[in-house]
């Protein structure tokens, strides 16, 4: 694991100056182009007439998800802030010239595990919608998610 950490943290040391920018705005690109693995449902679709009749939600389910929903936005919300502190404490020591190898791989490791926090924090809100679903609902919500894909990509 502490060898893994190493040179993780040689590599992240290894990029020029310059490269987080490069990565963020092909993050942001990603995002507006929808490249993602799996295509999202649209948004707030446990509360669109349209979707609620499809997938035959009732409203119990509806406002479970909806609860589930803000409870994690409160959440992800908190852990954006601590992402934003971590990599803004982590760029300012990397501009720094003689910052001991223990302080950056410290503020490494505590940028990832906000990364962490907020992928994690994410997938338990999916977990717990899909809990709240029926089999069949869960295939017309991929089925949705898919059509609505193709649907913005034309």
């Amino acid at each position: 694991m502490r060898m893994i950490l190493s040179v993780a943290v040689m590599c992240i040391l290894a990029v020029p100056v310059g490269v987080p920018e490069r990565v963020e705005a092909r993050e942001s690109q990603d995002k507006t182009s929808g490249a993602h693995s799996n295509p999202r449902p649209p948004s707030h679709w446990w509360k669109t007439a349209k979707y609620i009749q499809e997938l035959k939600l009732t409203p119990a389910q509806s406002a479970e998800i909806e609860q589930i929903v803000q409870n994690s936005v409160e959440r992800l919300r908190v852990d954006k802030d601590d992402l934003d502190r971590a990599q803004s404490d982590f760029r300012a020591m990397m501009e720094q010239p003689d910052v001991p190898k223990r302080e950056l791989l410290k503020a490494a490791e505590r940028l990832e595990m906000a990364r962490f926090s907020i992928s994690k924090e994410r997938t338990s809100m999916l977990v717990r919608i899909h809990s709240v679903l029926t089999p069949d609902q869960r295939r017309g919500l991929n089925a949705i998610a898919k059509r609505e894909a193709e649907r913005n990509q034309k």
